[in-house]
């Protein structure tokens, strides 16, 4: 076995007349296991953030949504779209597993007896888009065939501003050229994301309802979204899609087919430039955790040294060089750096799990879109941090481990 692992090995934390570990050594322990500890959790917190509004984004935006480009007034006064199988073939060939839904956007009136609002009211297709406002329900259920066409899922902002519950009926006006028409909703459900600025614009109901309103066939809308592609992935799958319906345009100029494809990093920019500001937050803590962990280290080892100045005198006067002696009680650090890490990574993954399993720590929802603190941390992440924790420790040992050279045996084997 090698030399200084073997002595390191022997050698304990313990003081020579207690059976506890030295003030020295606890302090290390509590060091690199607090330092684990904040910066597993910085990760998991801000990666469950991100998740979750991310998958708000996505919920009321879609990845990638594909407009007509033509001027003409079609329903709600928007240009219209029609997913023919030939668009549909073209999407599919640059997103085969996307999921595909034809939706209207149909600005109206939510109109009460003492109050109103206007809305956003948003078509979706019984088969597909129901699912993110189905997860978030408080009150009722998502509009079922037995309801008929003429029903609604609003929020609860906007429940509350108008005094309305699941099963009353919602009078709703709709602009039509320069008339109003209006229908009495049934409110079948009531949703809350948290995120108000998107739920006090939108409501939700059954697409041929509003094709009816429109006048409009079963393959018209004002958009068409695509789902299941991801964020990372919008922009390039959206510029494939544009170069796929000018190539089909040009090989059948009789058939033109050209949409504006408008990808989430344009119509949510500014949430997701947010996002990506809380990297830098991460990247901050993790330095600062770094250093305290270094430092701590550092101490420890100083500590270590001169709780054993009459070892390192008796191996010095038995042969052993400076070098087999650094490595000595770099390699009793590392074993505390092990065990703080084991400490660390017991307690943050603790953590995550209780409140990802109970959500014990609540959050402002006014203020941060979520009523309770996200978290989501992968066995990838926990072991880049472990790796680069020992890394560090082992290379920031090297240095201050010199002092040994400076320690003569006839002097440290009459130290007291």
């Amino acid at each position: 076995m090698n030399f200084p692992i073997f002595i390191a090995r022997r050698l304990g934390f313990k003081t020579a007349d207690s059976r506890t570990s030295s003030p020295g050594v606890v302090v290390g322990y509590i060091g690199v296991a607090l330092a684990i500890v904040i910066m597993l959790l910085a990760i998991a917190v801000v990666n469950g953030f991100k998740k979750e509004i991310k998958n708000k984004l996505v919920g009321f935006n879609s990845e990638i949504t594909l407009l007509a480009d033509s001027k003409e007034e079609a329903p709600g006064q928007t240009s219209g779209i029609r997913l023919t199988d030939s668009l549909r073939n073209v999407i599919t060939k640059s997103a085969p597993d996307a999921e595909m839904a034809l939706i209207i956007r149909q600005p109206a009136i939510f109109k009460t007896d003492s109050d109103f609002q206007g809305i956003i009211l948003k078509g979706l297709p019984d088969s597909t888009g129901w699912g993110f406002y189905a997860e978030n329900l408080t009150a009722g259920r998502i509009p079922e065939k037995s309801d008929g066409s003429n029903a609604v899922v609003i929020s609860t902002t906007t429940a509350s501003q108008l005094g309305i519950k699941a099963g009353d009926k919602l009078l709703t006006h709709f602009f039509d050229g320069n008339s109003i028409r209006s229908r009495n909703l049934l409110v079948t459900g009531i949703y809350d994301t948290h995120f108000h600025d998107f739920d006090a614009s939108f409501a939700f109901t059954p697409l041929s309802m509003l094709q009816h309103l429109c006048h409009v066939d079963s393959l018209t809308g004002t958009a068409i979204e695509l789902r299941g592609i991801g964020i990372d992935n919008a922009a390039t799958t959206g510029r494939e899609i544009q170069e796929s319906m000018v190539m089909e345009t040009i090989s059948n100029p009789d058939n033109p087919m050209l949409c504006h494809v408008s990808t989430i990093d344009e119509t949510c920019s500014q949430y997701l430039n947010w996002l990506d500001l809380l990297d830098t937050n991460v990247t901050v803590i993790i330095l600062l955790m770094a250093c305290v962990a270094s430092f701590t280290l550092i101490s420890s080892l100083f500590i270590l040294i001169l709780e054993r100045v009459n070892t390192v005198g008796l191996l010095k006067a038995l042969g052993a060089t400076n070098r087999q002696i650094r490595y000595i009680f770099i390699y009793m650090a590392q074993r505390l750096v092990i065990r703080g890490m084991i400490i660390g990574n017991v307690i943050a993954l603790a953590f995550v799990w209780l409140q990802y399993s109970y959500r014990v720590i609540p959050l402002d929802a006014d203020a941060y879109y979520l009523n309770y603190v996200p978290v989501s941390l992968s066995w990838h992440a926990v072991a880049i941090v472990d790796i680069a924790v020992i890394v560090i420790s082992a290379l920031v040992l090297i240095l201050p481990s010199h002092i040994i050279a400076t320690l003569s045996p006839s002097t440290t084997l009459r130290y007291e």
